[in-house]
């Protein structure tokens, strides 16, 4: 997993290349970490579930991004998710709402 990732306030906010694991193209989505390391949200893979206090494997669900690469947030809190061969696209911005 290729985690490239930004701070802001208290959040980490990475890029997953591809999930389950490297071996699958267009798969990725970006994670959300709060200050004590736990997955809060992931844009646009499932939800993350702990068991037991352990995170269980993640994966895209819907497939809003293909390979992000990279993850940088603004002062607004807004998203921007730049992507490796992923046809020329430019970066996406999520706002926040």
């Amino acid at each position: 997993m290729h985690l490239p990732a930004s701070h802001q306030n208290e959040n980490l906010y990475a890029a997953v290349l591809r999930s389950p694991d490297l071996n699958k193209a267009d798969s990725g989505f970006v994670t959300i970490l709060d200050k004590n390391n736990k997955v809060i949200s992931n844009i646009g893979g499932t939800i993350p579930v702990y068991s037991n206090g352990t995170l269980q494997p993640m994966a895209q669900e819907l497939q809003i991004l293909h390979n992000p690469h990279d993850v940088c947030i603004d002062d607004d809190e807004n998203i921007y998710v730049a992507q490796w061969a992923s046809g020329k696209v430019y970066p996406y911005k999520f706002t926040r709402v």
